[in-house]
């Protein structure tokens, strides 16, 4: 509400300022153009705008501070929707159908756009076919669902292999890799599906790569979602500083080995442990949960 307020106040101040700058110009210069005095007025608002913008950028981050989430995550003109028979794949989705109408047609719209932003690339003979496409897409969707930018600046392309594959990036057998410089999503299909499935204790190859490309973005962006993902990951990283909680989470078992091997592969097991028992983790590790949750904005496990 206070938000509001004030954004009415600026808008009313625009008005008079133009209004002001128009009778002024012609009182003061009866000689200008029409021409002129257009142009004066469009680098007036101009510049007014771009102040506008960063007051409300600097309002949105105090509100950040306090509330550790965006004041709002969801504004779209119009809303987009999906082919029936996407949208028949859609409607399977466990998680899709836990939403209430409204988020429903958010979700899809959302599911919308990343189709039309990222290429698919089969390999060693796979079709890609609109089945995969949709289970990609939904994953990558309810990742970001609480995020206000969802649309991943260093993600255009998913590129999927049958089973594992060369990494020539890496020069190592992978089944999944995420490359910022090509902006690629590299899976194996085979293992995608058996974590989408929850056929692989608890372990999810989309869910962890998916992660790695929001870390990054959240890196090389500076809007509200990526603040708050990556200023969070920070204070986690602090908040584990501490040897006798390591030591916990690893007694624990809470995280597979592989978490360890830098903090990048750590937060993206520690994502897959939020998504796929969120229950256990919140049990074990109430705050390591929390930040996890405030990263990602992600509170429908708490609805």
């Amino acid at each position: 509400m206070v938000f509001l307020v004030i954004l009415t106040y600026i808008i009313l101040f625009l008005n008079i300022y133009i209004i002001t700058f128009l009778l002024f110009a012609q009182e003061s210069a009866p000689a200008n153009t029409i021409l002129q005095n257009i142009l004066g007025v469009m680098v007036t608002v101009g510049v007014v705008l771009i102040c506008i913008y960063y007051i409300l950028r600097y309002i949105e981050s105090i509100y950040v501070k306090h509330r550790k989430k965006p004041y709002f995550i969801h504004f779209y003109p119009t809303l987009r929707k999906l082919p029936i028979h996407l949208q028949k794949i859609l409607e399977e989705n466990d998680f899709y159908k836990s939403l209430g109408k409204k988020r429903k047609r958010y979700f899809m719209h959302r599911t919308v756009r990343f189709l039309e932003e990222t290429n698919f690339a089969g390999r060693e003979g796979l079709a890609v076919n609109d089945f995969m496409r949709m289970q990609i897409a939904i994953m990558v969707t309810k990742l970001t669902f609480g995020m206000r930018h969802y649309l991943l600046d260093y993600l255009r392309t998913i590129v999927l292999y049958p089973s594992s594959f060369y990494s020539i990036l890496n020069q190592t057998e992978n089944i999944g890799e995420y490359n910022p410089g090509s902006k690629a999503l590299v899976l194996s299909w085979k293992d995608f599906q058996k974590g989408n499935l929850h056929q692989d204790k608890g372990k999810s190859l989309g869910i962890h790569e998916i992660t790695h490309a929001i870390h990054y973005n959240s890196i090389k962006n500076s809007n509200i979602s990526s603040e708050i993902f990556y200023d969070t990951f920070l204070m986690l990283e602090k908040y584990l500083g501490s040897t006798e909680l390591r030591n916990r989470i690893v007694q624990t078992k809470i995280l597979r080995d592989y978490a360890y091997t830098d903090k990048f592969e750590f937060i993206a097991v520690l994502v897959e442990v939020f998504m796929e028992s969120p229950k256990e983790l919140k049990s074990k590790f109430p705050q390591i949960y929390t930040y996890v949750l405030q990263m990602l904005n992600f509170r429908y496990f708490e609805e």
